[in-house]
């Protein structure tokens, strides 16, 4: 696997990975916890797609923090509140301001 797209967000790093011939994973690395695999959110097909997808995450991370919610392997969870499912956000290229919705 080859890093091929990297950035920052919170106390984490946001991975996409080359992980066969066209195929892109977008996964969150804990940054105490640099050896690990990190947990996997959605393939892409396309590395343009995967890079833009995880810059778009980590706007709607901080977004879901800002309301409470916080992340479950695939799902933003907060208790009391039905969980959001990330690969859908990341597949529908949802945007912050149409998350803020679903989360108020």
């Amino acid at each position: 696997m080859t890093i091929k797209h990297r950035i920052p967000c919170f106390d984490s790093e946001l991975l996409v990975r080359e992980i066969g011939e066209a195929a892109y994973e977008l996964a969150i690395q804990s940054s105490s916890n640099p050896l690990g695999f990190g947990n996997a959110l959605h393939v892409f097909t396309r590395l343009e797609d995967a890079a833009a997808a995880a810059e778009r995450f980590c706007r709607l991370y901080t977004a879901a923090r800002e309301q409470g919610y916080y992340l479950k392997e695939q799902t933003f969870v907060k208790p009391g509140r039905e969980g959001i499912d990330i690969p859908a956000l990341l597949q529908g290229r949802v945007e912050v301001g149409e998350l803020a919705e679903r989360l108020a």
